[in-house]
C-alpha cells in the first residue's frame, strides 16, 4: 500500500466512524446521568431514516436552502481528506493548515446563509449568534496557528504531526495553547458551555436554530456535516498537540498502533467533554466573550513564552 492510499484509507475510516464517535459521546453522557441511553448504532439508523425521507422546503426559501446541505457536506468530506488521522508522513502536498481552516469556515458561512434563508425568525437569530461567536473565536485560531508554525516551522499539518510526535516532553506553552484550542473547539461546534446541542428551547439555540426548517435528506447531510466538523476539530487537536503513537510507516504493527492510540485519545477527550456537558450549564450569551477572551489571553501568553523562551 502506498502513502497516498494510506492517507485516503484513513480519511475514509474517519468519515465512516464519525457517527460512531458521536454515539459514544452520547453514551458517556447517558452513563454519567444515570440512565442507559440509546443503542450505540442508533445514530446510523437515524441518519438512514432521514436520508429515506422526502425534502420539505418553504416557498419563501431560495436556492440557498437547496444547495447548502450538499455543499456543506462536500466541504466536510474534503476537509477530512486533508488531515492526518492515525498516520502521517514528513512530506505531503496536502494538509495546509490555512486550507483546512478555510474549508471549516466555508461550512460555517454556508450554515449562516442557510439560517438567514429559512422561513423562521429563529434562523436569523441563530445566524447572528453564530457569527458573533465566530468573530471572537477567529483571533484565537490565528494565535494557535502562529504557535504551531513557530514550534514546527511548517504550515503543513502532516509535518506538524510528524515533528510534534518527536517531542520528548511538552512545554508549558504547548499545554496552554492546547487548552485554548479546546475552548475554541467547544465554541466552534456549539457545545456546552457555549451552546447546548440537546436544547428544545428555540430562544437559546445557536446551531440548531439555523437548521430548524430542514427535514429529510437535507437534515441528514447537515447533521452529518456537523458531526464531521466536530470530529475533525478533535483530530486536529490530537495530531497537533498530542500526536504520540501516530504511525509513520506502512508496517501493519505501526498502523495498528496508530489506530489504537488515536481511538483511545479521541475516546478519552470525548469522555472529558461528556463530563463537562453533564456537570455545568450553558453560559448566558454575553458570558461567552469572557470565555473566548480567556482563551485568547492564554494563547497570547503561550505564544510569548514560546517566542522568548
Amino acid at each position: 500500500m502506498t502513502y497516498s492510499l494510506m492517507c485516503f484509507f484513513q480519511s475514509i475510516l474517519l468519515i465512516l466512524f464519525t457517527p460512531l464517535f458521536i454515539a459514544i459521546l452520547k453514551k458517556f453522557k447517558a452513563f454519567l446521568r444515570g440512565y442507559k441511553g440509546i443503542p450505540i448504532l442508533q445514530i446510523y439508523f437515524d441518519l438512514i431514516k432521514l436520508f429515506r425521507k422526502g425534502r420539505f422546503i418553504s416557498d419563501s426559501s431560495s436556492f440557498i436552502t437547496l444547495l447548502t446541505p450538499v455543499l456543506s457536506f462536500a466541504a466536510a468530506i474534503t476537509t477530512a481528506f486533508l488531515i492526518p488521522v492515525f498516520y502521517t508522513l514528513p512530506h505531503n502536498y496536502f494538509g495546509h493548515i490555512f486550507m483546512i481552516f478555510f474549508l471549516l469556515s466555508i461550512m460555517k458561512f454556508l450554515n449562516v446563509l442557510l439560517g438567514l434563508d429559512c422561513a423562521s425568525g429563529f434562523g436569523d437569530l441563530g445566524a447572528s449568534r453564530e457569527m458573533f461567536i465566530s468573530t471572537l473565536a477567529e483571533p484565537v485560531v490565528f494565535l494557535i496557528i502562529t504557535f504551531l508554525y513557530f514550534q514546527t516551522n511548517s504550515f503543513n499539518f502532516f509535518e506538524i504531526a510528524h515533528i510534534n510526535n518527536t517531542l520528548n516532553n511538552y512545554t508549558v506553552a504547548h499545554i496552554m495553547t492546547g487548552i485554548a484550542f479546546l475552548i475554541v473547539i467547544l465554541a466552534e461546534n456549539a457545545r456546552v458551555p457555549v451552546d447546548n446541542p440537546e436544547t428544545h428551547l428555540e430562544l437559546t439555540m445557536i446551531h440548531e436554530a439555523m437548521v430548524l426548517d430542514l427535514s429529510g435528506s437535507d437534515l441528514a447531510l447537515i447533521e452529518y456535516s456537523s458531526y464531521l466538523k466536530f470530529i475533525i476539530f478533535l483530530t486536529l487537536f490530537i495530531n497537533g498537540f498530542i500526536p504520540f503513537g501516530i504511525a509513520e510507516s506502512l508496517s501493519i504493527a505501526s498502523i495498528f498502533k496508530g489506530m489504537l492510540f488515536f481511538s483511545l485519545k479521541l475516546i478519552s477527550i470525548l469522555f472529558i467533554i461528556a463530563i463537562l456537558e453533564t456537570s455545568m450549564a450553558k453560559f448566558r450569551l454575553f458570558r461567552v466573550p469572557e470565555l473566548l477572551a480567556s482563551a485568547f489571553s492564554v494563547a497570547m501568553v503561550a505564544l510569548t513564552i514560546n517566542y522568548f523562551m
